[in-house]
């Protein structure tokens, strides 16, 4: 079991602050070395016009696609806020399964991908091959899924975001992620834009030997930009789930 793996290990994850969430329990009963940044802050982009004019059109869009937690959570918030509620006319789809839980909360059918959760997971899935003609809206947090969009637009009618969320990197904390990476066995990181934020590993140190380091993501796509910015061991995980990470730790540490 990883849980014997990762024990006295030390594990950085950087992520959105969202209490302890099921990643951070599991590690801290493993008996890892745990440090936690919440690096990224976000917050309601509910005054947007492109928000709004988002929700007033919500019945011309035959398909919702959800790519984060905070999407979910956020634009539950902007329904509660202005009285309004999900069609049933519409397709829902979540990157994730703990997004595809939240949705569940208040339509009745969500589509995720059950092994890999990305947009590249996402757009394996069946249903997203038939978009011929359709539009789409996607729930996102200020950038990326740029991906997703790219490759639904070569078939549906139009692929619209939604900002409903705003992102932002906590300078501090991301100083002090990188002080604390040349001490470290394994970075966890979810997200492109803090792994780009971290910037390239010799800048950080020059002199330091990064080949000590593994870099833990979910997707292949960030595991591209962990090469370009040097990092030498790294590992993808079947999943972004505990179970996933579980996994991967093993393979890791094994």
């Amino acid at each position: 079991m990883a849980i014997h793996v990762i024990e006295n290990k030390k594990i950085l994850v950087l992520k959105s602050r969202r209490g302890e969430d099921d990643l951070l329990r599991y590690l801290r009963n493993s008996r890892a070395i745990l440090t936690y940044f919440p690096v990224v802050e976000t917050e309601p982009n509910f005054s947007s016009k492109t928000v709004t004019s988002a929700f007033n059109n919500l019945k011309k869009y035959k398909l919702a696609i959800f790519v984060s937690p905070n999407a979910v959570k956020f634009a539950f918030e902007y329904l509660d806020n202005m009285k309004l509620t999900l069609s049933n006319e519409i397709s829902y789809f979540a990157v994730g399964e703990v997004s595809a839980k939240l949705l569940c909360e208040r339509v009745g059918n969500v589509i995720y991908p059950k092994a890999n959760f990305s947009s590249e997971g996402l757009l394996e899935l069946p249903q997203l091959k038939q978009v011929s003609g359709k539009r789409i809206l996607i729930f996102r947090g200020g950038q990326g899924s740029e991906i997703l969009r790219d490759s639904l637009l070569l078939k549906a009618e139009s692929v619209d975001y939604c900002d409903i969320y705003k992102r932002k990197i906590n300078k501090n904390y991301l100083t002090q992620a990188r002080k604390k990476m040349k001490d470290i066995d394994c970075l966890v990181v979810f997200s492109a834009q803090v792994l780009s934020s971290l910037g390239n590993l010799n800048a950080i140190c020059g002199n330091h030997d990064w080949r000590q380091l593994t870099l833990l993501v979910a997707s292949r796509r960030l595991a591209k930009i962990g090469e370009e910015l040097g990092y030498k061991s790294i590992k993808v995980a079947n999943t972004s789930s505990v179970d996933g990470m579980e996994l991967a730790f093993s393979e890791i540490f094994r």
